[in-house]
This record gives C-alpha cells, sequence and structure tokens, in this order.
C-alpha cells in the first residue's frame, strides 16, 4: 500500500465530534499534495489542492481551521490545522506543521508525506478572532503553534490598527513572515523555565493599562487559561472582550484531548446543551 492509499481515508476516528451540530457547514474532502517547502528546520509548509467545496467562502476568511485525517497508517489519528492561506483561484491551502521531533502520529505522517499523495479532511470551520471593538487597542499572546492563525489573521486586520503582541517561539524564519502592521507592535520571547505561567503570561501582567486593550491568544493551555483569567478576573474585561483559546498542552496528546472534548460535549447534550455552551478552556484536561 502506498502513502496515498494509506493517507486517503475521510473518516475520522471516534474520539472526534461528529454531531450534527458540531459539523453543520462541514464538508468531508479529499485533498492532493501539490507542494511541500522547508521554510526553517522546525517548519513543514504544504499545499494542497482540494477536490470539492472550493466554492465555499469560508475558506477564505481569516482563521479557519481543518480536521487532517491520517489514515490506518498512523493510527487514524486526526489533528486540526489551520489554515495559513487559500487560492481560490487554484483551491489550495496552505497549512504549516511545527515540527517538534517526536514520534507521534502527525509526526510519523510528516515525514513520510510526499508531493502526490492524498488525504482526507473536514472544514473549513471558523476559528475565532481578535474581538472589534472601535477605539480599543489589541493584544496578543501566543505560540508558535499559533502562528499561522495570526498570519491569517493580520492579512485581513485593517491597517489603522493599534495593538502590541507577543510570539513564543525559537523559529525566527516564522516569526518573521508574520504581516508588518504599521501600528502593532510584535515581539519574539523565549521559554524561560524561571516562569512557571509561561513568558506569556508575566507579559499579560505586566502590560501597562490593560483595561484598554481586547485580548486574542493562543497557545499551551495552561499557560492561555492563567492569561484568560488574569484579563478576565484581575482586570475585569468583559468575556467577549477576551478570545483566548489552548491549542494543546503540555505532556498530554492531542488525540487524549480530543477524546476529552467529545466526553465534555456529551455531557453537554445530554443536559440539553448546545455546541455554544462549551467553554474549551473550563475543560479538565
Amino acid at each position: 500500500m502506498t502513502h496515498a492509499d494509506a493517507s486517503r481515508t475521510t473518516t475520522p476516528p471516534t474520539t472526534v465530534l461528529r454531531t450534527a451540530d458540531h459539523n453543520r457547514g462541514l464538508n468531508d474532502v479529499l485533498a492532493i499534495v501539490e507542494a511541500m517547502e522547508r521554510p526553517s528546520d522546525h517548519l513543514l509548509r504544504i499545499t494542497a489542492r482540494l477536490t470539492e467545496s472550493t466554492d465555499d467562502p469560508t475558506w477564505s476568511r481569516p482563521n479557519v481551521t481543518v480536521r487532517m485525517n491520517l489514515g490506518p497508517a498512523f493510527d487514524d489519528a486526526s489533528r486540526v490545522y489551520t489554515v495559513r492561506s487559500y487560492d481560490s483561484a487554484s483551491g489550495s491551502i496552505v497549512v504549516d506543521v511545527v515540527l517538534h521531533g517526536q514520534t507521534s502520529p502527525m509526526m510519523r505522517w510528516a515525514a513520510a508525506l510526499a508531493v502526490g499523495d492524498t488525504f482526507g479532511l473536514t472544514g473549513p470551520r471558523p476559528h475565532f478572532l481578535i474581538p472589534d471593538v472601535p477605539g480599543r487597542r489589541i493584544a496578543l499572546f501566543l505560540d508558535g503553534t499559533a502562528i499561522p492563525a495570526l498570519h491569517s489573521i493580520i492579512e485581513q486586520l485593517p491597517t489603522d490598527v493599534v495593538g502590541i503582541g507577543w510570539v513564543t517561539t525559537d523559529d525566527e524564519v516564522a516569526f518573521a513572515e508574520l504581516p508588518a502592521l504599521p501600528g502593532l507592535e510584535l515581539h519574539r520571547v523565549s521559554a524561560d523555565p524561571a516562569e512557571p505561567d509561561g513568558p506569556l503570561a508575566v507579559r499579560a501582567r505586566e502590560l501597562a493599562n490593560p483595561a484598554s486593550y481586547v485580548v486574542w491568544g493562543a497557545g499551551e493551555r495552561n499557560e492561555m487559561r492563567a492569561i484568560r483569567k488574569h484579563f478576565r478576573s484581575t482586570v475585569g474585561l468583559d468575556k467577549n472582550d477576551v478570545a483566548i483559546f489552548g491549542y494543546w498542552k503540555e505532556g498530554v496528546s492531542n488525540t487524549e484531548i480530543d477524546l476529552r472534548r467529545r466526553e465534555n460535549y456529551e455531557r453537554i447534550l445530554a443536559d440539553g446543551g448546545t455546541l455554544t455552551d462549551i467553554d474549551d478552556l473550563a475543560i479538565e484536561i
């Protein structure tokens, strides 16, 4: 069996939500790998052409995600990634995969991937954007896993936006590729073991006049929870002014995170709730 054959499935594993509420507006699509680049040692950039649903306008929105199904050769695992960019003329998406050197299903899949391979995906799912409040500056807190999301968001921000942001990454190339806006000041920071909550949480607590900002953040769950707690509980920002998401958790596989999310969602459904009742950072993982 070729790698392309192994990756052809479009059926996600049982840890993934598949209710009508959760999957409303999504498409199961087969994608063909058209190009692969290595902008840096830690980054694999994949260009893949969609074989259907290319007329869906959601693909062109900022910060949309897809669930990539890796196939039976890779434990039938699936992983959610942000679409860095979409070319409506060719129907192609660009996805960046951070290479962390471990032997997870995603890292094995990425190492074996070749131009011409196919894989199934589910999407596009619009993800959270920077809160839009006239007159307020923006504060950004993210790690390397959220650079593609921020890239797509900045490309569609108004050019007169004013704000500041911090990105935890050792990948200078990925950071340098972020679009520049005159009023948006971005800083690259490194992880520091002496900062138990993480370097982004430290910057959040040091932000001067925090009530004058809206906040967007994405990265490791514990650090994102600390940042959200600071801005919501200590600063007192409204929940609609703080958009923060935990992509991953130190020491926990994404498969386990998916399972916990599904269990939480099933409890909400059993109590008569819907997808909008989910507070992802409140899930104990």
